[in-house]
């Protein structure tokens, strides 16, 4: 009876190729399978990461209001850059909202024209593109004109918020 038995079972393949085969499967059960569950898990910790703050997203918010400046009733060109020179990206402190390298809001030219791109729809203001620019005008006579009309209190230039196509036209000094 045992002999049948014995007869029954399949005989394992000994050769050097089965050998190599088995460790083979045997090291990828024990050192493959964890790998593969920390790259998935690392996967989304890094995918609700980037979820959460925007990072990597595609720009969801896209306006251009476009911006003029006087300094004592003389015009100044609004610099190119502003976010994205390293010399006109003094604020970084709405990086989690735009691209990598990039300021949600900046200047690509000289022609006034700001570009709001970010991640995340929300509003950003003329104070927060000042902040970027690193443009101190504390202690100064500032008049915000919006689209032709004169925003008041005058202090108030820095809490507005920027529309799509509107003309800002920011004077410093006397006007």
């Amino acid at each position: 009876m045992s002999h049948k038995n014995h007869d029954n079972k399949k005989k394992r393949d000994d050769s050097f190729i089965s050998i190599n085969r088995r460790k083979r499967n045997r090291y990828l059960k024990i050192v493959g399978i964890p790998i593969g569950i920390a790259v998935i898990v690392l996967g989304v910790i890094v995918a609700t990461q980037a979820q959460e703050h925007g990072l990597g997203g595609k720009i969801v918010y896209h306006i251009h209001p476009h911006l003029n400046m006087t300094v004592d009733g003389k015009p100044v060109t609004v610099p190119q850059g502003i976010g994205i020179n390293s010399s006109l990206y003094r604020d970084h402190s709405l990086d989690k909202y735009s691209t990598p390298e990039i300021a949600p809001v900046h200047t690509h030219d000289r022609t006034g024209t700001i570009h709001v791109e970010s991640t995340v729809n929300r509003n950003y203001t003329l104070g927060q593109l000042l902040s970027i620019w690193g443009l101190d005008l504390n202690n100064k006579p500032v008049h915000l004109i919006v689209n032709g009309e004169a925003i008041s209190p005058p202090d108030s230039f820095k809490n507005h918020v920027f529309r799509d196509r509107e003309n800002i036209t920011l004077a410093i000094g006397k006007s």
